[in-house]
C-alpha cells in the first residue's frame, strides 16, 4: 500500500510540474504583452516571418493617440534575411481592399511611410495601383488581422530600376494590443 501511495503521489506531482511548466509562458504571449508578426512570400519564395514588437505598430485610436490610421514598421534585425517593412493604411475597416498610403506627415514632417527593404537593399517604394491590404478581423481595440497583396519596385541592386518586374509580396499581418492597454 505504501508503494502504491508513493507511485500515485509521484504521478500527481509529475503531472502538476508538467502543467506548471507548460503554462509558464502564458503571461508572455502576444495576447498579453502585445505584438505580432508578418508572414509573407516574395515572388512566391518563402514563407518568411518577421516578429512585431508592441512598439512596432500604431493602431488607430490607441491608448496614447487619436489618429485614424494603422501603421507598422518592422525592425530589420527581426528578419533573418534583412527584410524590413513600413506600411500605413488610412481608416482601416474589415472587408475592403485598402490601398496603403505612400507618403504622410509623421512627427510634423512629410516622409515615405510605405516601403520595403529586401535583404538590406535600399527602401523600395510601393506601387500603389496594384497593391492592397484587406483587414478581415478587427476585434475592438485588441486584435488586427489582414491579408497583404503588395507590389514594390525592385531595388535589390542598390538602386530602384523601373524596367525590372516589381517584387510581389503576399502575406498575413497579425497584431495584438497589450492586454494592459485595452
Amino acid at each position: 500500500m505504501n508503494s502504491t501511495f508513493r507511485k500515485k503521489t509521484g504521478l500527481i506531482l509529475s503531472t502538476l510540474a508538467f502543467t506548471l511548466l507548460a503554462c509558464g509562458d502564458i503571461n508572455s504571449s502576444w495576447e498579453v504583452k502585445g505584438g505580432g508578426y508578418i508572414k509573407y512570400t516574395i515572388n512566391d519564395d518563402g514563407p518568411y516571418t518577421i516578429e512585431l514588437a508592441k512598439n512596432d505598430v500604431e493602431p488607430p485610436f490607441y491608448v496614447n493617440n487619436s489618429h485614424h490610421y494603422f501603421f507598422f514598421r518592422s525592425r530589420i534585425d527581426e528578419s533573418e534575411r534583412g527584410d524590413q517593412f513600413s506600411l500605413m493604411v488610412n481608416n482601416p475597416q474589415t472587408g475592403k481592399d485598402l490601398i496603403p498610403i505612400t507618403r504622410a506627415s509623421l512627427n510634423g514632417r512629410y516622409q515615405d511611410v510605405t516601403w520595403m527593404r529586401e535583404q538590406f537593399s535600399p527602401e523600395a517604394p510601393l506601387i500603389p495601383d496594384s497593391s492592397s491590404i484587406r483587414f478581415d478581423e478587427i476585434i475592438g481595440d485588441s486584435l488586427w488581422t489582414a491579408n497583404l497583396e503588395l507590389y514594390f519596385k525592385d531595388c535589390r541592386t542598390g538602386v530602384c530600376i523601373d524596367t525590372l518586374p516589381p517584387l510581389h509580396i503576399s502575406g498575413r499581418l497579425r497584431y495584438w494590443v497589450p492586454a494592459s492597454e485595452r
